[in-house]
């Protein structure tokens, strides 16, 4: 999925709702589902993003590893 057009407050606040929509399915036994594996993969994507901006804006810090 191409996220370099989304903003970051948007990516922020996608990577908070998937975690959020992930634990609701973990509640409801649902973590078998393939949907949750596909918000899995989006959720380390969505986190990815973020970090690179994060180390982009802010070459001071080491990179995270």
């Amino acid at each position: 999925m191409d996220l370099d057009t989304v903003s970051t407050k948007h990516i922020n606040e996608l990577e908070n709702l998937v975690k959020d929509l992930l634990a609701a399915m973990r509640k409801a036994k649902l973590q078998k589902d393939p949907l949750g594996e596909h918000l899995r993969l989006f959720e380390q994507e969505l986190g990815d993003v973020r970090r690179q901006r994060f180390d982009a804006a802010n070459p001071d810090y080491e990179p995270y590893r």
